[in-house]
C-alpha cells in the first residue's frame, strides 16, 4: 500500500463527553475507514481489542516484581483474500462497519504507581507486498456499574484534639469535621463543614480535605501498597493562638473517571479510598481525621445499551488467534472456521497466576460553578448554597 494510502482510521460510536467510554456487556460500534488515491491491492483487513493488566516495580533488595492478566484479546477480520489473488480497492473512501460485545467481566481502567488497565482497538491493512502494512490504535475506557449501599450515602461527623507543648508552654489544637455523605458516584459533589480551633502556642500553617486513592499491587506472591491523592480542597491559612478557622458547605468533587472502589474482576489491583481532614503545624506536626469512603459507578448519563443476551454476537470463544492464519485449506475443521468471519478469541483463564507522585490522566478534576440565583424567598439545596471560609476568634 505504501504512499497510496492517504488516510487509514478507527472510529468508535458512543463517544460521551469526548471520551470513548464505555461499560462491561455493552455493545461497542464503529467502522475501519481507509481514503486511497489509487487502486490498491490488500491481502487482510483487521481489528483487534486487547484489554490487560500490568503490574511492575522494583525493590532494591529482592530486584523487580511483575505482573499480567489478560481480559480481552479478540481479532475480526473485516476483509481478507480467500485465494492468491488479492483484493483490489479502487481510488477514493472505503469504510468497514464492525460490532463487538463486551465481556461482562471486564474491570475498570485505571492508571497507578505500580500498575495499569488499559483497553485499546487496533485495526491493520495488510498489503499484498511484505511490509506492506498500515496500522492505527485508539484507546477506551471501561467504567463499571457498582451501586452505592445506603449507608454510604449518609453524612458523618468526627472531632480530634492534640495538646502541644512549645518551650514551657502548652495548649490544644482542636478539629471538628463532617461530611455530608461516606460515599458517591464518579462526578459528584461532596459538601464539607470544618472548624480548627488553635488554642495553643503552636502556628498551624494549613488545612486540607483530601479524597486518597489506596492501591495495593500483586506480584509474584508480594505486594507494595501506594496512597494517592485524587481530589482536595487546600486553604493555606496561618492561624497563631487564639485564631480559628471555618468551613461551612465547602465543594469536593469525586472525579469522573476514577475506578470504583475494589476494582471488581482485577485479580492484581485493588483500589480503596479515605476521606481524610487534616491540618498541618509548624514543625512538621499534623492533625488528622479519616473515613473509609466509597467510589461507585457512573449513574446518570451513562446507561448500559439494551441487549439481547441470547443473541450470539461474539461467536468462535475457544479459537485462537493463531489460526487467524489458517482456514479450511490448512487442516482447520470447516465447522471450526467462521465463514461469515465473527470475532475470534483467545482463552481468558478465571484463576490468573500471579507471576504471570504521578500524574495520572484518567483522573480530571471537574470544578463546578455554583449558580447564581436572583429569585428571592427561594429554599436553596445543599448544592446552591453557598460556600464559606473564614476567620473565627476563640
Amino acid at each position: 500500500m505504501g504512499s497510496s494510502v492517504l488516510h487509514f482510521g478507527l472510529d468508535l460510536e458512543h463517544d460521551i463527553d469526548e471520551q470513548y467510554q464505555y461499560t462491561p456487556g455493552e455493545v461497542v460500534k464503529g467502522n475501519v475507514n481507509m481514503e486511497i488515491n489509487g487502486q490498491t491491492a490488500i491481502r487482510r483487513i483487521s481489528i483487534n481489542i486487547r484489554g490487560e493488566g500490568v503490574v511492575a516495580w522494583e525493590d532494591q533488595v529482592n530486584g523487580q516484581f511483575k505482573a499480567s492478566e489478560e481480559y480481552i484479546n479478540a481479532t475480526h477480520i473485516v476483509e481478507e483474500s480467500r485465494d492468491k489473488e488479492p483484493i483490489m480497492l479502487d481510488k477514493g473512501s472505503h469504510s468497514f462497519d464492525f460490532e463487538y460485545r463486551l465481556p461482562d467481566n471486564l474491570p475498570s481502567s485505571f492508571i497507578g504507581k505500580f500498575g495499569s488497565v488499559t483497553y485499546v482497538f487496533k485495526a491493520c491493512a495488510t498489503g499484498d507486498r511484505p511490509g506492506d502494512t498500515s496500522i492505527i490504535s485508539e484507546p477506551f475506557l471501561i467504567l463499571r456499574s457498582l451501586p452505592l449501599p445506603e449507608q454510604f450515602r449518609q453524612g458523618a461527623s468526627a472531632k480530634i484534639e492534640k495538646r502541644i507543648w512549645r518551650k514551657l508552654t502548652c495548649g490544644k489544637v482542636r478539629l471538628e469535621a463532617s461530611v455530608n455523605r461516606l460515599g458517591g458516584t464518579q462526578g459528584e459533589d461532596l459538601f464539607i463543614n470544618a472548624q480548627v480551633a488553635n488554642r495553643s502556642p503552636a502556628r498551624i500553617t494549613a488545612m486540607q480535605t483530601s479524597i486518597i486513592m489506596n492501591t495495593l499491587y500483586h506480584a509474584q506472591n508480594r505486594a507494595i501498597p501506594f496512597r494517592q491523592i485524587v481530589n482536595k480542597r487546600r486553604d493555606e491559612y496561618e492561624l497563631l493562638r487564639g485564631d480559628g478557622r471555618r468551613w461551612q458547605n465547602v465543594r469536593l468533587s469525586i472525579p469522573p473517571y476514577i475506578p470504583e472502589t475494589r476494582l471488581e474482576f482485577c485479580d492484581i489491583i485493588e483500589v480503596s479510598y479515605t476521606l481524610q481532614f487534616r491540618i498541618e503545624i509548624a514543625g512538621g506536626k499534623e492533625l488528622k481525621l479519616e473515613f473509609p469512603f466509597m467510589v461507585g459507578s457512573m449513574q446518570d448519563g451513562h446507561e448500559i445499551v439494551s441487549r439481547n443476551k441470547n443473541q450470539i454476537m461474539n461467536r468462535q470463544w475457544t479459537l485462537s488467534s493463531k489460526l487467524l492464519q489458517m482456514g479450511p485449506d490448512h487442516g482447520l475443521p470447516e465447522q471450526d472456521y467462521d465463514q461469515d468471519r465473527e470475532w475470534y478469541h483467545e482463552n481468558v483463564p478465571e484463576l490468573r497466576p500471579e507471576d504471570s507522585k504521578v500524574m495520572n490522566p484518567l483522573y480530571q478534576d471537574q470544578d463546578k460553578k455554583i449558580p447564581n440565583k436572583t429569585i428571592e424567598n427561594f429554599q436553596p439545596t445543599l448544592d446552591e448554597l453557598p460556600e464559606v471560609i473564614e476567620n473565627t476568634k476563640l
